[in-house]
């Protein structure tokens, strides 16, 4: 786990040969150091883009000492790809047209995952920053309200700033532990007085589990309990940024509606680690998905 913190990796292996290539973002450079060829090279982004394009997950690299091993890439978890049941499974799927809600398909994946996360609906959605979009202007009614949320949330960090350019929702930034949380009592002071017109109105506390920009890290279920106590008390929603929320459950050993049962909503992808090549599903009670 701590080799695969704060940065891309490509792993490439055969019986005892490893190779690492370890793509930092931002413009750094990318370093290959092979213990079977014992030979470090550097490569640009540009090269690094290159070599994962012409090698990637199960093709040979060979070395110059004639040794090949076999490419692993865990640059990301979006990289799964469907096997031939799941590939089967989609070109024999019941289909219909879901505007009208007669997919038969869809429908059942909504139902199943309404059911899993212990909430009375479900939506499915193309991608997890839509699903996260949509759900914010759900909860958000009108502009000019908030979403508290970690400061190295992939909702902060990455999406574009959805909420802020297409629903006029205005973050407020709280600072992320090391372990994917944040301190209670600086969320309790991020919460705006209602009774202030000069000042935007607290909406929404969001939360990711497991947590991207922090190493994957798995969010306790007692810091999930404890925002949302707080969240209840100031009339406020909790939605779960859940894009690997599988990956969590796994890691405590549990189902996710022990997860889900202290948040109002919560986004999951279909393509992270699950095989699915799109989509997300997003859930939470009736109102909320019909809005």
């Amino acid at each position: 786990m701590a080799l695969l913190r704060n940065s891309v990796r490509l792993l490439t292996f055969k019986r005892s040969d490893i190779s690492i290539i370890n793509y930092y973002p931002f413009h750094e450079a990318v370093r290959t150091i092979s213990s079977s060829t014992r030979h470090t090279s550097l490569l640009t982004n540009k090269n690094v883009n290159e070599y994962t394009q012409k090698y990637h997950s199960g093709h040979l690299m060979h070395f110059e000492d004639g040794k090949d091993v076999r490419v692993v890439d865990m640059r990301s978890d979006v990289l799964t790809k469907p096997n031939k049941a799941m590939r089967k499974a989609m070109a024999e799927a019941e289909v219909g047209d879901d505007v009208f809600r007669e997919d038969p398909t869809i429908l059942k994946i909504e139902t199943k995952v309404a059911e899993m996360f212990g909430m009375e609906s479900a939506l499915f959605v193309p991608s997890g920053t839509m699903g996260n979009l949509i759900s914010i202007m759900a909860h958000c009614c009108n502009r000019g309200e908030e979403i508290i949320l970690g400061d190295q949330s992939h909702l902060f960090l990455f999406e574009q700033g959805g909420y802020a350019q297409v629903a006029g929702v205005h973050p407020m930034p709280v600072v992320n532990r090391k372990d994917g949380t944040f301190s209670i009592d600086e969320m309790k002071r991020k919460i705006r007085p209602i009774d202030d017109p000069h000042q935007p109105i607290t909406r929404v506390i969001s939360l990711e589990d497991t947590h991207n920009a922090c190493g994957g890290r798995v969010l306790p279920l007692a810091f999930i309990e404890e925002v949302s106590a707080v969240a209840k008390k100031h009339d406020l929603v909790l939605h779960m940024d859940g894009a690997r929320l599988m990956n969590a459950c796994y890691a405590l050993g549990c189902p996710p509606v022990d997860i889900t049962r202290h948040c109002d909503s919560v986004s999951m992808c279909l393509s992270k680690g699950l095989g699915a090549p799109i989509g997300s599903v997003i859930a939470g009670n009736k109102f909320f998905i019909e809005r």
